[in-house]
C-alpha cells in the first residue's frame, strides 16, 4: 500500500504541495511554511511524516514544561497565602491566651515544614555542590532530569536512506534529539524562565506572590542559563555530525552548508552563550567586577537573543517576545527612576524637576587590617521600602552609567510621619566604584556630600515570619545593614495598638573584626535599644570582635569610674544616650574577656575572641535552648559564603517535628539566608 504523502505527490503531478491529507485542520504550524519537498519513495515520504511529527511534539511538550512552570507557582502561592493566614490565626490566638481548635488550624502545616528544614535545609551529601542546601540541589537535580526525558521522549529512533549519490542516511537520533535540544536552548522556552527568575527584575513579584526568596530565583537563573549553553552544544554536536558525516556527498555538503546564514548564525548564538556561562561563576565575575558582568551580561543576552533569531528565523516570534520582555523591564526600571526623582510642584521636597536626593558619605578606615567601609546617609529620601529591600544607587558625581545594589540599614515604623524616608547604608569597600568613593572621601571621619539616585526597591517585603515569637539575627561585617533594619521593625511593631509581628524575644548578633567598627551603627543601636526598652521586646544584643582580643588591667582601670561612664567603657556606647534606657550599679564588674550590661528586657555583650570566629552552630543552639521558651523561631542571617552552611546546619537540628505535633511550636526553626555574594 502507497505512502499517503507520496499519494498527495502523484496527485501533484511532481510538484511539491501542502499535507492536507496529513495535517489535521486546526494544527499549528510550529516551524513556519508547511511545504513538503518533493519524496522519492516509501522511505522519503516516511521520514518527512515523522519530520513534521517531531516537530509538533516538540511544541506540545514546550506546553506541558510552561503548564508545570504555572502549577508549581500557583502551588507555591496558595502555600504561602495559608501560611499568612495561619499566621494571623495564631497571632490572635497568642493575643487572646487561648488554645482552640482553630488556633492550632496552621500545626499540620508547621509539622510538614519543620520536617522538610530537618532534612533538606542542611548542605547536600558527600560535599557535592556545597554552596547549596540539599533542597536547591534537589530542584537543579529535577532540572536536570526533566530536561534530559524532555530530549528523548516521543523520539523516533530510525534510519532513512537518503536518495543521494553516493547513498546518504538520515539517523532519527541526530536529528531529532538535535532539534529537540535547540528547542530547550533556544529562548522561546527557557529565555522567558530566565527573565522571571532575575533577581533584579520580576523576581520582586514572584517573591511576593510565592514567598520565595529571589536568592533561590536567582539560583534557577543561573542553572537554567547552564543547561542553555549545554544544550546548545549537545544540538550543535549532533547536527554537526549529522551535516559532516551522514548527509553526502562529502566534503561538498558540508561545505555548502558553512556558506548558509544560519549555521554561521548559530555559531555566534553559542559563542555569546559560552560569554554567558562562563560569567555564571563567581570567580569569573569578581575577576571582571559587578558592573563589568551587569552591563555586558545584558547587552549580550539580548545579542543572543537576536542570533537565535538569525538562526532560525521561521522561530522569529519567539525571539521577539523575548526582546519585548527584556526592554519593557528596562523602560519599567527607568520610568520608575524618573517618577522617583521628578518633584512635580515646589514643596518642601524642594524646586520643581528632576532632582537627586541629598546625601553625605564618610570613610571608616582601618589601619591594622587595611580595610575601609563608608557610611551613606540619605536624609531626603522619598521613596518607600520595606525592612530588607535594597536599592540599586547611582552616583552622578562619580558615573552616571554604574549602578550596583546595596540594602538600607534603617527602616521607618508606621507611627512616623513626612514625606522623607531616611536611608542608611555600610558599603564595604572593594574595586571600581566603591574604591572610587573611598578616595573621594579623603579624611576618614569626615562627612562629605553625595548626591544619590536610587532606582527601587527590589527584593520581597515578607522576610520576616510575623507569626514567629522568636527571632534571632546574625550579621557578619557590613551585613548587619540587611538584619538591622528588620530587628528596627519588630521593635517599632511591638509598640503599636494592633502589632502585625508577634516576636517578642529579639536576638540580635553580630560579628565584626574590631570594636570601633560599632561606630557604624552605634546610634542606630541606640535607638534599638531604647525602643526595645519602652516596647518590652526582650533584647539581647551580643557582639564578637573577632581581631581584638581580653582588655588588659590597665585599659580596664583607665575607664572613668562613674557608672555613665563605666557603661560607655564597656559597651562603646554614648552615655549621654544610653543612660536613658539602662540604670547601671556602681557595682558593676567589667570582666575582662566580656563586657556584659544587663536592664529590664534589654541585655549587651560582647566578646573578645583574639583571632578566630565564633561557631554559628553553638549561637544558634544557645538561643533555641535556652530563650526559645514558647512560639516558632525564625533566623535571619547574612555573611559571607563560609558562614551560610554552618548556620542551616544548626537551623536544621533545631527543627524536631514532633515537638510540634505535640504541641511545642519552638520545634520550627525558620531560615532566611541574605546572600551578599554575586
Amino acid at each position: 500500500m502507497p505512502h499517503p504523502l507520496l499519494d498527495k505527490w502523484q496527485q501533484g503531478h511532481g510538484v511539491s504541495s501542502k499535507p492536507t491529507g496529513y495535517w489535521k485542520p486546526g494544527k499549528p504550524a510550529p516551524y513556519g511554511s508547511l511545504e513538503i519537498p518533493m519524496c522519492y519513495g516509501e522511505e522519503s515520504c516516511d521520514y518527512w511524516e515523522n519530520y513534521y511529527t517531531q516537530h509538533n511534539r516538540h511544541i506540545l511538550l514546550m506546553f506541558i514544561t510552561w503548564g508545570l512552570i504555572a502549577f508549581m507557582l500557583l502551588m507555591a502561592a496558595f502555600i504561602t497565602g495559608y501560611r499568612r493566614t495561619g499566621n494571623k490565626v495564631q497571632r490572635q490566638a497568642v493575643k487572646d491566651e487561648e488554645r482552640s481548635t482553630i488556633a492550632t488550624a496552621g500545626s499540620t502545616y508547621q509539622a510538614w515544614s519543620a520536617s522538610c528544614r530537618r532534612h533538606l535545609l542542611s548542605q547536600p551529601f558527600m560535599g557535592i555542590l556545597p554552596s547549596m542546601t540539599r533542597l536547591q540541589a534537589l530542584l537543579v537535580l529535577l532540572l536536570v532530569v526533566y530536561a534530559i526525558l524532555f530530549s528523548f521522549i516521543g523520539i523516533v529512533y530510525k534510519e532513512w536512506v537518503n536518495p543521494t549519490t553516493p547513498p546518504g542516511r538520515r539517523i532519527g537520533f541526530n536529528k531529532f534529539v538535535g532539534d529537540r535540544t535547540g528547542m530547550l536552548a533556544l529562548p522561546q522556552k527557557w529565555r522567558p524562565l530566565k527573565f522571571f527568575t532575575d533577581h533584579n527584575t520580576s523576581s520582586t513579584v514572584f517573591s511576593l506572590v510565592t514567598g520565595i526568596s529571589y536568592q533561590n530565583f536567582n539560583l534557577l537563573h543561573r542553572w537554567v542559563g547552564r543547561w542553555i549553553f549545554v544544550f546548545i552544544f549537545v544540538h550543535a554536536l549532533l547536527w554537526s555530525v549529522e551535516l559532516g558525516f551522514m548527509y553526502q556527498p562529502q566534503p561538498t555538503r558540508y561545505r555548502n552548508t558553512w556558506k548558509k546564514h544560519y549555521l554561521k548564525w548559530g555559531v555566534g548564538a553559542a559563542a555569546l552563550v559560552t560569554y554567558l556561562f562562563l560569567h555564571s561563576f563567581s570567580a569569573v565575575r569578581k575577576r571582571t567586577g559587578y558592573e563589568f558582568f551587569r552591563k555586558t551580561h545584558e547587552v549580550i543576552a539580548v545579542l543572543f537573543l537576536g542570533a537565535c533569531w538569525g538562526h532560525w528565523p521561521e522561530m522569529r516570534e519567539w525571539m521577539i517576545a523575548g526582546i519585548v520582555v527584556v526592554f519593557l523591564d528596562r523602560t519599567v526600571r527607568y520610568a520608575r527612576v524618573f517618577f522617583i526623582h521628578m518633584n512635580w510642584t515646589s514643596s518642601e521636597r524642594g524646586p520643581f524637576g528632576l532632582r537627586s536626593f541629598e546625601g553625605t558619605i564618610s570613610r571608616h578606615y582601618d589601619t591594622e587590617d587595611n580595610t575601609d567601609a563608608l557610611v551613606l546617609r540619605l536624609t531626603n529620601a522619598t521613596v518607600k521600602y520595606d525592612a530588607g529591600q535594597h536599592f540599586f544607587l547611582t552616583f552622578p558625581t562619580m558615573s552616571l552609567f554604574e549602578s550596583h545594589p546595596f540594602t538600607p540599614a534603617s527602616a521607618r515604623s508606621r507611627e512616623e510621619t513626612g514625606p522623607f524616608y531616611e536611608q542608611f547604608y555600610i558599603i564595604r569597600v572593594c574595586n571600581g566604584q566603591t574604591k572610587r568613593l573611598a578616595k573621594y572621601c579623603k579624611d576618614p571621619g569626615v562627612e562629605y556630600p553625595m548626591p544619590t539616585v536610587c532606582s527601587g526597591p527590589y527584593g520581597s517585603s515578607n522576610i520576616l515570619d510575623a507569626g514567629a515569637e522568636n527571632v534571632q539575627f546574625i550579621a557578619g561585617g557590613t551585613s548587619v545593614s540587611f538584619t538591622l533594619p528588620i530587628a528596627m521593625k519588630i521593635v517599632a511593631e511591638a509598640r503599636q495598638d494592633r502589632p502585625r509581628i508577634a516576636a517578642r524575644r529579639v536576638d540580635f548578633v553580630w560579628i565584626v573584626r574590631r570594636g570601633k567598627n560599632v561606630d557604624w551603627i552605634r546610634e542606630e543601636l541606640n535607638k534599638l535599644k531604647r525602643g526595645a526598652h519602652v516596647a518590652g521586646v526582650d533584647l539581647h544584643i551580643r557582639t564578637f570582635i573577632t581581631r581584638e582580643g581580653c582588655k588588659s588591667e590597665k585599659e580596664v582601670e583607665s575607664i572613668p569610674a562613674s557608672p555613665a561612664e563605666s557603661l560607655a567603657g564597656a559597651t562603646g556606647v554614648d552615655p549621654e544616650k544610653e543612660i536613658e534606657i539602662q540604670a547601671v550599679s556602681a557595682e558593676k564588674e567589667v570582666m575582662a574577656t566580656t563586657s556584659s550590661v544587663s536592664t529590664a528586657g534589654v541585655e549587651q555583650e560582647t566578646d573578645w575572641l583574639q583571632d578566630h570566629h565564633p561557631q554559628v552552630r553553638e549561637i544558634v543552639k544557645g538561643f533555641w535552648e535556652e530563650r526559645c521558651i514558647r512560639g516558632r523561631v525564625q533566623v535571619l542571617a547574612s555573611g559571607p559564603p563560609s558562614m551560610a552552611g554552618e548556620l542551616r546546619g544548626a537551623i536544621a537540628e533545631c527543627n524536631v517535628p514532633e515537638m510540634v505535633k505535640r504541641g511545642e511550636e519552638r520545634g520550627a526553626v525558620g531560615c532566611h539566608w541574605d546572600a551578599r555574594e554575586y
